[in-house]
């Protein structure tokens, strides 16, 4: 058999460097995989007999009672009446191959190509064991050499998704994940959008192509836990994503992208970005000025901005049901300071300021808020809470149910001492009562109804235990419902363990007023947390109960302290400390009647009917806005710009006035410390500076424009200046001293132009 192909190139190396290497071509075009479909074609066209010879290598023994997993024996002597020369074997070789004697010759070529992978794969590893202990990839070896061993039979194929799992290992993705997070950051300006797309597609293309680093050399595995997980996912990426481009028999390949998400995008992202930032400095100099100017400006931002949201506590861009409607909410509250592009920034916050509504009240300031206090006074507000506590009891939709919110017969129950709520637990320093033992033991009985799958010795356990509390529902002294719960007083959290209401005392809102009860009980006891596994039955309960599976505190807190349950998912509740949850429905419901008496009597006083206008009868076709009956009383009030005749902003066909105010403001600007970087044009031996700006301005230049009459308008004025500026802050790093002189010049230009009154921008 002829030696095989070394691939130790292909496959990742324990050099640091080998994450460096970003190619531009893609993998179809590896000279690499060409060899290999070359010499795997080559194979394919020997004869039939030399092709059962190569594959009695890699082929058990057919004989029942021989353990013999490939023939081995003289090279000078293949014939099929040649012995094994293997020990416990002495079975020709027709013995090895007989089961393949009936195969079809693509059934052989399959599994020569097979044989052919698993010879290169030995090749390679038997090449890393012979490297220092310091050198070698000890996962890599684990991963190639213990767990692809396998015999060769017709139509066998190597599948590791048992050792593995199946592809996606991870939800959502990152390519999902990337998406969400372009939505989120710049859904709100849609040129922001198309720039972050073309940079999540620029960054998924060669997140694809690069090669992971070694578990060994990751810096951010800063412990063995993370190490080992980063290991596990490491053999994944060996055997799913890196493996199958080369070997093609041992099992499809997979984008990284598509089946990975969070955990391996933490792990990764900083050794990534500075490998892709080498390989951006590296291939800048055969790129266009364009793709420079894309890479080195807008890149390093979306990197730094997606570093933030990736390694947050908290971040939506892993949300599953990402939604453009959250994006609205977010914008709204936003200050909208997570954009690519400043100046963007700055016109939407313009926008957002000019789109105010007409009957706004301008004259009111940022921080004067109006209370009910101030709108209602202290007698009206009385008698509204009378009406609602006499008045009949009415629900709308909003609530959930039109007959009422959850919990309220609850409620009704508990004020009338029908129900009553008690928090009990076992106990070894003091005397527990007997009546608690009971209780105790029946909500033991309960929890091992309700549920079956729980083994009754760990509910024992836990409902008996003195570290766990249960918060009983008793009704005419018998528990109809618990909550078993497990506080972390230390930790800052509570885990809930067992929850459960009997069948027959559902749909009452028992569950509700159990769960605002422990919540009131907790914000007591200052623990604002809760956690718990919930399986599918469960989930609708904890999601009505403001529980989510968005967990939000760190893994570092509750991850030696509560249990995993297979099937379950974990959720968390965070408590606001300022709500009496008990009383919650009922105190929105006196909010809501007080803001519906405040809104009619509101509607009362400024309700009035004007008169239509009558005269288009006379022939006229054209009013006045503020001619209409009623507009003035909304609080409209005519454009400022159309009572501003006397004000030089009104463009003048006297060019020399202009000229003599526009003198005045360059004068100021010149006379100016900070404007000497801007007295002059830029030295033509400054590298790179008029590759990158396209029209360069200055002082000189403006002086020049002005003096041979150029300016005809304060627009072309303003643009140069701006131009200039502009030009200054694009070229110079942010925090430059350069940059800096041009951001305060510019805001004294603006001072000067509105004094003059040629500013009303």
């Amino acid at each position: 058999m002829p030696k095989s192909l070394r691939l130790e190139r292909c496959l990742p190396s324990t050099s640091s460097a080998s994450g460096v290497l970003l190619p531009d071509h893609y993998v179809e075009n590896d000279p690499i995989i060409q060899t290999i479909l070359e010499a795997k074609a080559s194979e394919c066209k020997l004869s039939r007999h030399e092709k059962l010879v190569k594959l009695s290598s890699k082929s058990s023994c057919q004989v029942s009672t021989c353990q013999c997993n490939g023939w081995r024996g003289r090279r000078d002597n293949r014939l099929m009446s040649s012995t094994c020369t293997k020990s416990g074997c002495s079975h020709p070789l027709s013995s090895h191959v007989s089961h393949l004697e009936n195969a079809k010759d693509e059934q052989l070529n399959t599994l020569l190509g097979l044989v052919f992978d698993l010879d290169n794969l030995s090749v390679t590893v038997n090449k890393d064991l012979k490297k220092p202990s310091i050198e070698r990839n000890y996962v890599q070896e684990d991963t190639y050499g213990a767990e692809l061993r396998n015999f060769v039979y017709p139509g066998s194929c190597i599948t590791l998704e048992k050792l593995f799992g199946t592809p996606p290992f991870e939800n959502p993705n990152i390519v999902k994940a990337l998406m969400n997070f372009n939505m989120y950051k710049f859904g709100h300006d849609s040129s922001q959008l198309k720039i972050a797309l073309k940079i999540s597609k620029f960054l998924t293309k060669h997140f694809d192509l690069w090669k992971w680093i070694s578990p060994k050399e990751l810096p951010h595995c800063k412990t063995f836990q993370h190490r080992k997980n980063y290991e596990f996912y490491y053999q994944r990426y060996l055997v799913f994503c890196l493996l199958p481009k080369y070997l093609h028999s041992i099992a499809p390949s997979f984008k990284m992208s598509l089946i990975f998400g969070q955990d391996i995008l933490k792990y990764t992202l900083k050794a990534f970005r500075m490998h892709l930032t080498d390989w951006c400095h590296a291939s800048a100099p055969k790129w266009s000025n364009h793709r420079k100017h894309f890479c080195m400006s807008y890149l390093p931002k979306y990197m730094n901005l997606l570093e933030e949201e990736v390694y947050a506590v908290h971040s939506p861009i892993w949300d599953l049901h990402f939604k453009d409607s959250d994006l609205k909410k977010i914008i709204l509250t936003d200050s909208l300071d997570s954009g690519l592009d400043e100046t963007k920034e700055a016109d939407h916050k313009d926008r957002r300021k000019k789109d105010k509504h007409p009957n706004e009240d301008m004259s009111m300031k940022p921080n004067e808020k109006h209370s009910i206090e101030d709108a209602l006074s202290e007698d009206k507000i009385i008698d509204i809470l009378k009406n609602v506590q006499s008045g009949p009891i009415t629900y709308s939709k909003e609530f959930g149910l039109e007959t009422g919110p959850r919990g309220h017969q609850a409620r009704t129950e508990e004020e009338h001492g029908i129900i009553r709520f008690v928090v009990i637990g076992n106990s070894l320093d003091s005397r527990v009562e007997k009546s608690t033992m009971l209780w105790l033991m029946q909500l033991r009985n309960l929890f091992r109804t309700q549920l079956p799958r729980m083994p009754v010795r760990y509910i024992t356990r836990l409902v008996f235990d003195t570290k766990h509390k249960t918060l009983a529902l008793l009704k005419d002294g018998v528990p109809i419902g618990g909550i078993c719960f497990c506080p972390f007083v230390s930790q800052g959290f509570t885990e809930i363990v067992f929850c459960a209401v009997k069948v027959d005392q559902q749909e009452n809102g028992y569950g509700t007023q159990l769960m605002n009860h422990l919540k009131d009980y907790h914000i007591q006891h200052n623990i604002l947390n809760f956690l718990t596994y919930a399986d599918k039955l469960a989930i609708e309960y904890f999601k009505k109960q403001g529980f989510s599976q968005d967990v939000r505190i760190s893994k570092k807190i509750h991850q030696e302290y509560i249990k995993h349950y297979q099937g379950a998912i974990l959720m968390h509740c965070e408590l606001n400390p300022k709500i009496i949850y008990t009383q919650l429905t009922s105190v929105i419901r006196i909010q809501k009647e007080i803001v519906k008496s405040l809104v009619e009597e509101k509607h009362m006083k400024i309700e009035r009917h004007y008169p239509g206008l009558t005269c288009f009868l006379d022939g006229v076709r054209m009013v006045t806005i503020e001619s209409i009956p009623g507009v003035m009383d909304t609080g409209w009030t005519p454009s400022t710009r159309a009572t501003r005749n006397s004000r030089v902003t009104e463009e003048t066909t006297d060019i020399d006035v202009l000229a003599k105010h526009l003198k005045k403001v360059l004068q100021f600007v010149k006379n100016n410390a900070l404007s000497e970087p801007f007295l002059n044009p830029v030295d033509k031996k400054v590298p790179g500076y008029y590759e990158l700006i396209k029209y360069p301005m200055d002082l000189s230049t403006i002086g020049k424009r002005l003096a041979s009459g150029y300016y005809v308008t304060r627009k072309l004025f303003i643009a140069d200046m701006r131009r200039m500026f502009s030009n200054c802050k694009t070229f110079n790093p942010e925090d430059s001293y350069w940059a800096n002189c041009a951001v305060e010049l510019e805001r004294l230009f603006q001072i000067k132009m509105k004094e003059m009154g040629l500013w009303d921008y």
